[in-house]
């Protein structure tokens, strides 16, 4: 595709390093550069956000890939660690990015995507009727002692059953004109380390099913690929969708029922709540650019 500029995003400098020299060497392709970003730090997500501003002239796709598996409850910032870095860090991110977004099609006459990779777990959880009435999601979803063990082994399925849900509301408040698109995508069930941190049994079991059923990593990726660049004939086909397979596929049955509806404006809400007092410019762009209802 030899895009005119490609950033490549990692926490560990020396890892990130290691994937921009496989990439070089994979494709010969020179214009991609290593920028750092924690999603589990706040501060660290500003400070890419203040950089892409400041630095980059246009962006055409932002694809946001978190995924963390954490089977023990820690809090980091205030919040569960998998809800921070899956939901939380990307959110921030993905909202302070939207002006640019805005601009690169005003500019270019073009309709940049917003990827946000999500997965099929999302189908074995939904949101118990007690949390969707608590004050806060968001909150009790990271209050210690609501994530008993039983609670934190579906904790990775929410995290993703929230990134679907986010990925449907953003598309909801962006303006129509210009147009971004934004989607949500599984890339199916392939070889990584995610969930190599759990318990010896949990680590030992997602081994065999990686060494019995996983896809390579390359063939996950073209599902990334298609939901940023797919069906540029018809942009309105993708538009807030969920991508299985190079296809539309519809959503689990919480999320197109009354309560995903429900959970859907909350955490939303609640997102732009809190993540507006971590950094005032996410309550700036959703006065500027998002709409109320």
């Amino acid at each position: 595709m030899n895009p005119a500029r490609l950033v490549l995003t990692a926490r560990d400098e020396a890892k990130g390093k290691k994937a921009l020299a496989q990439i070089q060497a994979d494709t010969g392709y020179s214009k991609v550069e290593l920028w750092i970003i924690d999603l589990a730090n706040f501060s660290s997500v500003v400070a890419f956000a203040d950089r892409a501003d400041q630095e980059l002239d246009r962006l055409d796709i932002l694809i946001e890939n978190a995924g963390v598996a954490a089977w023990e409850y820690e809090q980091v910032e205030g919040w569960e660690k998998t809800i921070h870095t899956n939901n939380l860090g990307p959110g921030l991110l993905a909202i302070r990015m939207i002006p640019k977004m805005l601009e690169t099609a005003h500019k270019h006459s073009v309709n940049p995507r917003l990827v946000v990779v999500a997965s099929d777990a999302h189908y074995w959880t939904t949101i118990e009727k007690d949390v969707i009435a608590s004050p806060s999601i968001l909150a009790k979803l990271s209050d210690k002692e609501y994530c008993t063990k039983e609670v934190m082994h579906h904790r990775y399925y929410d995290s993703k059953l929230f990134n679907i849900l986010f990925a449907r509301a953003l598309q909801h408040h962006v303006p129509s004109s210009p147009a971004i698109t934004v989607n949500s995508v599984t890339p199916g069930f392939c070889f990584s380390d995610l969930g190599s941190g759990g318990p010896p049994e949990e680590a030992q079991r997602m081994k065999k099913m990686r060494d019995e059923l996983a896809f390579p990593t390359e063939v996950g990726s073209r599902q990334l690929v298609y939901a940023a660049v797919g069906s540029l004939d018809d942009e309105e086909k993708l538009r807030g969708k969920y991508i299985h397979l190079s296809k539309v596929v519809e959503e689990s049955d919480f999320v197109i029922s009354e309560d995903g509806k429900i959970v859907q404006d909350k955490v939303w809400e609640e997102m732009l709540e809190i993540l507006g007092k971590i950094d005032p410019k996410v309550s700036e762009v959703a006065n500027a650019y998002l709409t109320k209802v």
